[in-house]
């Protein structure tokens, strides 16, 4: 998709919980461009267009807490960008319990599998992930483990990632829909959204299987 020797910039975030009990399932969202410009600014317009002005000053948009109508827009403006979606999602119920006592590790395993996949070839590539965990140690791991996977399956000319609250970045907000609506689409079945952006898919892994992971 995206030349050689261009600047990417992924943007990251993720739906459900890893937790042992909570959501059934889990999804994490990459969304890839070469200008993130446009995303930003789809923040912005939804926000003129659909917010009362006393809703103006609200930190950040969440799919979560908006409105269909404000989902539906967000989504049908990101499908008029240039860029790409990736996703992963497992289904929790398949994973071993032993694992849950490891969720960074868990979380960075299933990140790194849909890094292998992502058109990342030639590239700068900048990495911003919603900063959701206080540990700089945790985040140092994700960070040594995702760029050592990149190298492993990517000839890029350079990797820097970023840990950067959602509310101080536009982009990640708009990933937020994203993965949400991947989420409703495999935790209860509601195609509405995932529909929207279903063109903008490149990579999807589906990790569920019969047995158990070992």
């Amino acid at each position: 998709m995206f030349a050689s020797s261009a600047f990417v910039y992924v943007f990251v975030d993720e739906s459900g919980d890893l937790g042992r009990h909570g959501s059934n399932f889990f999804v994490i969202a990459c969304l890839s461009t070469t200008n993130a410009r446009p995303l930003e600014r789809i923040i912005k317009k939804v926000r003129v267009r659909r917010l009362k002005k006393k809703l103006h000053a609200l930190p950040e948009l969440k799919a979560n807490s908006s409105t269909p109508e404000v989902r539906k827009e967000v989504l049908q403006r990101l499908v008029s960008c240039d860029c790409k979606i990736d996703l992963i999602v497992i289904d929790k119920r398949q994973v071993r319990d032993y694992l849950y006592s490891a969720k960074n590790r868990l979380y960075n395993y299933l990140f790194g599998l849909l890094i292998e996949d992502m058109d990342l070839q030639k590239a700068y590539i900048e990495i911003i992930i919603d900063k959701k965990d206080s540990n700089r140690l945790l985040r140092d791991d994700l960070n040594q483990y995702i760029c050592k996977k990149i190298k492993l399956n990517h000839d890029c000319d350079h990797v820097s990632i970023k840990h950067v609250p959602s509310f101080a970045n536009q982009a990640l907000q708009v990933v937020d829909f994203v993965a949400w609506a991947a989420y409703r689409k495999f935790s209860f079945n509601d195609e509405t959204y995932y529909k929207i952006i279903e063109s903008k898919i490149g990579t999807l892994k589906q990790l569920w299987q019969n047995k158990k992971w070992r």
